[in-house]
């Protein structure tokens, strides 16, 4: 492995365009403010040097980030890959280099995964083709390898004697027979099974089944990998040219950085292990490109590839991974990377856009002196891991000592107050569905839109005028269906908005009057693909006609399916400022230039898994007394309810699972007639009176449970009228938490008569009567409630969301420049805009297309006619505070 120069002089980054704002971003991401920011997901960045450039241009830029991470000692964990052709799998060096040389005082992470794939892939390397070692041979080469690594697994070894020929007699019966199996039989029997069940058989962390596509109750861990094995070495004993050879190495490239991925893993936060609590910064790992042929390209390539196929798909932040040289069109086309400048990526490095960008270095900054990266300073510790332990020990001796003379002051009794009150869904004054009236109140909201497009366009003689579009999903004809769409209350904010600006263009010359068409993208935004490509021709030939024609934006996509995020991904592809309205499902970030603007799944589902968990929301069994309050216990189990091929549903329970910390039966739920495929250990569901009955089945298992339902409204309506019809589980209350998809159902009284429904769902605002909620909130609830005193969603979010989206993207459009042209609108798109409104205080990070910063997220209670906020997390106002307790996430 060539060594990094390790001089304290430093290397200089090359001064191209942006250079200012990629040192300062690269410093703030390696070492944030604050440790919450760890837990972002940066995408892999390549920064790629001309196809002529020399070999010292890549080094210069490596030498120069990796300086920056300690000049003379590590201040971080980090290391150089120099891709060689004697080292095919660059993970061995990036765990090998993260484990040696670690900061000072700092025990920041173990490798068990890495170490134990590394021992594997290393025997599966050595191995002849077709003749392997066997289960048994595997595991005890393993073993013994991590014996040799110390602990207590090398204490006892080594307690067993020296691997000496075989001793005669007595003694050396009762050593081969009763010490040996004592000091490392039994112990190598206890840990391979520890680690088929940690590794293969646990729900939560059995990452190797789950990479090797192995159920359960599959074969045990070291079959598993024979298997691996014998695959594998056939195909490593052709040429290294060989197609099927490379295809051998990426199977133990991917297997290996698994692995070394699991490992990095952000560890536990406010626990009192000192080990716990040492990662003050990110991990980074600098990657070394050589052209296209050259010795060591296959390798770094094949890394990065690995490293892409696994990077979306797993839990937890995970490294800072830059890769630097000269990277293949091949490579290129293969991770689907977005092309952009050092200014652009810089704000990617805060993002947790798992889609890679790669970015041109010119040649020109590298014949001029450059700019030095300062060293990186993160948190130091006075004291070794093992001090600190030994002062944890002595206070909680202590602590022990006192609660032993007054063990009463420590005893807490659990709290059993149901979280928003005692009563079910149908217990307040809401006994009645309210009347909806879809196609008047439809017709009624475009005919406002289209007379205030009039109105705009009234400017054009004497200021620019601009376009958007707005794209809704085909409106129901039948009030049963109006009441799963959200498009009337989008609508009716949009309406709004568009009427204050006119309004304030009137007094306020900066202002730029905006026209609204809306765009109708199909039943469920099914068609939204054919609607966003008619858009696209459009766009091409619009130089010929009105300038207030001129499209500067879209809005909307108020559903996460695979038909809006090709949409956006399309979109994105013409450079389209896009502000969205409630799509949350992480996986529709497939642009730069979308802005979403309600908090991602990821977050969402976080705080919904931390309130199953740790707040009592559940009924007790066994309560006969119906005059007695009500008692409650956190979730100890959860039924998902999932939907597959719904791109938010499948999005939102994959990382509800993840995060929830009790047991969990997921059951995939479609009603259609079309076949369909589960994963491993899924249920499935047809029909709601099957899904009744599963759903009954885990009650009568687990009497704690919740149901977390993430399929569509329609289908929870169906299974809240199958539930109450068989009515075989219900004597105990059932409890619901859900996403925002069922409050529009809630809201109209669907739900009203279930008196056995304990109903939480996520909305994007706080009620108007809720105390926290900012004055903002309150004065556009009233103005919503005196311009549609009969809306059945007054308190749904999702006028309030599709208002402030609008709001976002008029002032870009404000502040886009005399020319108002869509680059410039993009450009103030980036500029931190920051505002307090109907939904809370609306901040984008500064050249960042994610989410807002802390956006308001609440989970409501329906009861008592009126929905009750019984979680609040984000800035929902001005004064709301910057560090707030679980469930929230800051």
């Amino acid at each position: 492995m060539r060594s990094a120069n390790n001089s304290v002089e430093p290397s200089s980054f090359p001064d191209d365009a942006g250079a200012d704002y990629f040192i300062r971003e690269y410093r703030t991401a390696v070492n944030p403010a604050r440790r919450d920011l760890l837990e972002n997901k940066p995408p892999l960045l390549i920064l790629s040097t001309s196809a002529d450039a020399p070999e010292s241009h890549t080094h210069r830029v490596l030498e120069a980030l990796r300086w920056a991470l300690g000049p003379e000692y590590k201040r971080v964990p980090h290391t150089v890959l120099y891709a060689e052709e004697d080292v095919p799998l660059l993970t061995v060096q990036a765990g090998t280099g993260l484990e040696f040389d670690i900061p000072r005082r700092s025990t920041p992470d173990r490798f068990p995964n890495f170490w134990l794939m590394a021992d594997v892939v290393a025997q599966i390397q050595e191995s002849r083709p077709g003749g392997g070692l066997g289960a048994r041979k595997l595991r005890d080469h393993v073993y013994r390898q991590r014996a040799e690594r110390g602990g207590l697994p090398g204490l006892l070894w080594h307690m067993g004697g020296a691997d000496t020929a075989p001793i005669g007699g007595v003694y050396g019966f009762f050593v081969g027979l009763v010490w040996h199996s004592l000091t490392r039989t039994l112990p190598r029997w206890i840990w391979a099974r520890r680690q088929n069940r940690r590794l293969v058989r646990s729900k939560r962390s059995g990452w190797l089944g789950k990479h090797l596509n192995a159920t359960a109750g599959g074969a045990p861990v070291f079959e598993l990998l024979d298997q691996v094995g014998a695959r594998q070495s056939p195909r490593l004993s052709l040429e290294p040219s060989h197609p099927r050879h490379k295809e051998g190495l990426t199977a133990l490239e991917l297997l290996l950085l698994r692995a070394l991925l699991e490992d990095l893993r952000k560890p536990a936060v406010g626990r009192l292990l000192p080990k716990r609590r040492r990662r003050v910064a990110r991990p980074v790992l600098l990657v070394e490109i050589p052209p296209e042929g050259a010795p060591g390209a296959d390798a770094a390539e094949r890394f990065l590839r690995a490293l892409h196929t696994l990077q979306a798909g797993l839990d937890g932040p995970g490294p800072l991974v830059i890769a630097v040289g000269h990277p293949s069109g091949s490579l290129q086309a293969d991770l689907g990377v977005e092309c952009t400048n050092l200014r652009r990526a810089s704000s990617l490095l805060h993002s947790s856009n798992p889609r890679p960008v790669v970015v041109p270095l010119e040649d020109e900054p590298f014949e001029r002196p450059g700019l030095q990266i300062p060293p990186v300073q993160p948190r130091k510790f006075t004291m070794g891991w093992r001090a600190v332990t030994a002062v944890e020990l002595t206070a909680l001796a202590t602590l022990l000592v006192g609660g032993a003379l007054a063990p009463g002051f420590w005893e807490t009794p659990p709290d059993t107050r149901c979280v928003g009150g005692d009563r079910p869904a149908a217990a307040g004054s809401q006994t009645e569905r309210v009347e909806v009236r879809p196609k008047e109140w439809y017709q009624d909201v475009l005919n406002r839109i289209n007379k205030q497009n009039q109105e705009a366009e009234k400017y054009a003689d004497e200021r620019a005028v601009r376009t958007v579009v707005l794209f809704e999903s085909t409106p129901p004809t039948t009030a049963e269906d109006t009441i799963f769409d959200g498009a009337i209350p989008e609508l009716r904010g949009v309406a709004m908005w568009q009427q204050r600006l006119i309004e304030d263009a009137a007094s306020d010359a900066s202002r730029v009057p905006l026209r609204v068409e809306v765009r109708k993208a199909g039943a469920g935004f099914r068609e939204a693909v054919r609607a966003v490509r008619d858009l696209i021709r459009e766009v091409g030939q619009e130089n010929s006609g009105k300038a207030y024609k001129q499209i500067v934006g879209v809005l909307g996509f108020a559903q996460s399916t695979k038909e809006t995020q090709e949409a956006v991904k399309e979109l994105g592809g013409i450079g389209m400022p896009m502000v969205g309205t409630t799509a949350t499902a992480d996986e529709m970030q497939q642009s730069g230039s979308y802005w979403p603007f309600t908090p991602a799944n990821s977050t969402e589902a976080g705080i919904e898994a931390a309130f199953a968990a740790d707040f009592p929301l559940v009924a007790k069994p066994g309560q006969t007394d119906p005059h007695a309050p009500a008692e409650c216990v956190p979730a100890g189990h959860a039924v998902i309810v999932r939907t597959p091929d719904d791109l938010y549903s499948e999005s939102l329970a994959d990382r509800f699972q993840q995060a929830f910390k009790g047991g969990e039966t997921v059951i995939s739920f479609r009603q259609d007639s079309q076949p369909f495929a589960t994963q491993a250990g899924t249920q499935k569901a047809t029909t709601a009176d099957q899904l009744v009955g599963q759903v009954c089945q885990a009650l009568k298992a687990e009497p704690d449970t919740a149901v977390y339902w993430t399929a569509r409204a329609k289908d929870f309506t169906a299974f809240v009228r199958a539930m109450d019809t068989n009515g075989t589980c219900i004597e105990n209350d059932l409890t619901v938490l859900g996403g925002n998809e069922l409050t529009n159902v809630a809201l109209t009284g669907q739900y009203a008569d279930k008196d056995w429904l304990r109903l939480y769902h996520s909305a994007h605002r706080l009620p108007e009567e809720d105390s926290r909620a900012s004055a903002k909130t309150k004065d556009f609830v009233r103005q919503y409630n005196r311009q549609y005193p009969q809306d059945p969603w007054r308190q749904d979010g999702h006028s309030a969301v599709s208002y402030d989206a609008f709001h976002v993207l008029s002032r870009a459009v404000d502040n886009a420049g005399s020319t108002v042209r869509r680059e410039s609108v993009l450009t103030a798109l980036r500029n931190n805009i920051t505002f307090d409104g109907a939904t809370g205080v609306v901040s984008f990070s500064e050249f960042s297309s994610g989410p807002p910063k802390r956006k308001t997220l609440v989970i409501l209670r329906q009861s008592a006619g009126e929905p009750e906020a019984v979680v609040a997390c984000g800035a929902y106002s001005l004064t709301a505070p910057k560090q707030q307790d679980s469930p929230c996430r800051d």
